[in-house]
């Protein structure tokens, strides 16, 4: 090597000094790190852990709640069919008993009216025979008078 190369080599400074103070620094930074790692590491990682753990649980009890409720839609689904199914045969039977009693009442009804009306028929009937018989008992008279009236003069029957 030349010689003013070697000079400045020879007098610039080296760029770490391995003595008691890069030691020193070391034992720092292990200690800090050390020191940091259980005070706020440690802490900040269970914290985090803890939390994942926790959305791990919530989801899957949201995921158990979910299938449970699915469960229970469908069976609330057949039940509602199955009550759905039983009412309407229960409504056709009544129904079918209300339309049946209907008839019942209904002919009950007609026969008490269509009895009713042949009474009141027959008693029409009579009264109209005892109005005519009264008519016929007063048509001579009343012939009589007209004719009188009529022809002024007295009329004898």
């Amino acid at each position: 090597m030349p010689a003013p190369l070697l000079l400045l080599v020879a007098n610039e400074r080296p760029l770490i000094n391995i003595d008691a103070t890069l030691l020193l620094n070391l034992g720092i930074w292990v200690a800090l790190f050390l020191f940091l790692r259980a005070v706020l590491w440690k802490p900040m990682l269970d914290l985090i852990d803890a939390r994942e753990a926790g959305t791990e649980g919530a989801r899957k009890a949201a995921s158990d709640l979910e299938h449970s409720a699915k469960a229970l839609q469908e069976r609330l689904t057949k039940e509602l069919s199955a009550a759905r199914t039983s009412a309407t045969a229960e409504r056709d039977a009544l129904r079918a008993e209300g339309m049946k009693r209907d008839a019942e009442i209904t002919a009950k009804v007609r026969d008490e009216v269509a009895a009713s009306v042949e009474a009141q028929r027959a008693q029409i009937a009579t009264q109209k025979k005892k109005v005519r018989d009264e008519v016929l008992a007063t048509v001579p008279a009343l012939a009589a008078d007209i004719a009188t009236k009529v022809l002024r003069r007295e009329v004898r029957s």
